[in-house]
C-alpha cells in the first residue's frame, strides 16, 4: 500500500483560523502545486510548527495525506521573509505577489516554475538597497506570471500580422501590440517605442536586473 505521507519544499501564501488551536494554511508546493493543509497547534504558544507557517516562508515540509485534507507533521524552514516588520509597502507587495499567483493558479498542478517565479520575487523584495524598484519589480512580475500560465503578450510584434516597424498600440483583447494597420476598430492604449522597450526588457529578464533598473538603463 502507498504511504500517504509526502514531503516537499513549499512556500506559505497564507493561513487562517481552523478551530480554536489549529490553522488552515495554503502552500504553494514545487511539485504539487497548491495545497491547503492543517496544521494542529499552529495557535498555541509553544506549537513547533507554528513559526514554520507564517505567511512569505519558504521551507521543506512533510504532509500526511487525510481523505480531504492534509495535515502537516513536519517542518523545516529555509527562509522567512519577514516584510510584516520591513512596513506596509513591501509586505503589500509580498502579499500582492503571493494573491496574485494563489488566485490564477489551479490546485493540485504541479508548476515547479510558479514556485521558483514567486521565491524569486520574495527575494528580490526582500533586498535592503535604497534604489529597490518596486513598482516595476510588481509589472516584471504579472508579466512573468502571465507566461508561464500561456498568456504570454506578443510585445516584439504586431500580435495579427507579424509587422515590427509600425507597432503603436496595444490591446488586452488581442493578447498583444498592434500595427497602425491593424489598431483599425480595436480597443487600444498607445505603445511608444519607450513602453515597448521597457515591457520586453521586464520579461527577459531576471529580477536581479530589474529590481533597480533606472529609465537611463534601457
Amino acid at each position: 500500500m502507498a504511504t500517504r505521507y509526502f514531503k516537499t519544499d513549499a512556500l506559505v501564501l497564507h493561513s487562517r483560523h481552523f478551530n480554536e488551536s489549529d490553522r488552515l494554511v495554503r502552500f504553494l508546493t514545487c511539485d504539487r502545486g497548491k495545497i491547503d493543509a492543517v496544521v494542529r497547534g499552529a495557535r498555541k504558544t509553544k506549537s513547533k510548527l507554528a513559526a514554520g507557517v507564517e505567511p512569505f516562508t519558504y521551507g521543506h515540509y512533510v504532509f500526511y495525506q487525510g481523505r480531504s485534507l492534509a495535515t502537516l507533521t513536519q517542518q523545516q524552514t529555509k527562509e522567512n521573509f519577514n516584510f510584516f516588520h520591513r512596513g506596509l509597502e513591501d509586505y503589500g507587495y509580498a502579499l500582492y505577489f503571493a494573491e496574485l499567483t494563489d488566485r490564477l493558479l489551479e490546485k493540485n498542478e504541479p508548476v515547479t516554475a510558479f514556485c521558483q517565479l514567486l521565491l524569486a520575487a520574495w527575494r528580490s523584495l526582500n533586498s535592503k538597497e535604497k534604489s529597490l524598484n518596486r513598482e516595476l519589480l510588481s509589472r516584471a512580475y504579472e508579466l512573468k506570471l502571465l507566461t508561464l500560465l500561456g498568456y504570454a503578450p506578443v510585445i516584439d510584434s504586431c500580435v495579427l500580422c507579424g509587422a515590427k516597424d509600425t507597432v503603436d498600440s496595444f490591446s488586452a483583447e488581442q493578447g498583444g501590440s498592434l500595427c497602425s494597420k491593424c489598431s483599425l476598430g480595436q480597443k487600444t492604449v498607445p505603445f511608444s517605442l519607450g513602453t515597448k522597450a521597457l515591457a520586453s526588457f521586464l520579461l527577459h529578464n531576471k529580477f536581479e536586473r530589474i529590481k533597480n533598473l533606472r529609465s537611463s538603463d534601457i
